[in-house]
Parts: C-alpha cells; sequence; structure tokens
C-alpha cells in the first residue's frame, strides 16, 4: 500500500500547505494510471528521497510518495 501527497508548502510564509492529492493505492501501477504517468517515473519518484531536479523550481509541488 503506498500514499502519494501532492501539495504546495507554504510553512515560510506562515500558511498552511495547499494539498493538491492525497490518495492511497494498492501498487505504483495503480498510482501510476492515477496521475497519467509510467510506472517508471512513478517509482523513480518514490525511490529517489529528496534528490529531485524539479524541487529548485520556486513554484513546483512537492510529491511524497511512502510506503505504508
Amino acid at each position: 500500500m503506498y500514499n502519494c501527497k501532492i501539495y504546495h508548502d507554504y510553512s515560510s510564509k506562515g500558511k498552511e500547505p495547499i494539498v493538491l492529492l492525497n490518495i492511497n493505492v494498492p501498487t505504483l501501477k495503480v498510482l501510476a494510471q492515477e496521475l497519467d504517468m509510467t510506472y517508471q517515473q512513478v517509482a523513480d519518484l518514490s525511490s529517489r528521497g529528496q534528490n529531485k531536479k524539479y524541487l529548485r523550481f520556486k513554484y513546483s509541488p512537492k510529491v511524497e510518495i511512502k510506503k505504508i
């Protein structure tokens, strides 16, 4: 079982984060279908931790995929 949370974090400005998606899915393949991505893209996101190039962009959402 996996939890996927996609949100904009405004905690540095004293605001609550805006949650765009927060779902539980049984497999990464199901999550890939839900996000309209390939399985390999989702597996890559779930295994990288904080080493993601897109985190350098100012307005990119945060993506957390955790095994539960």
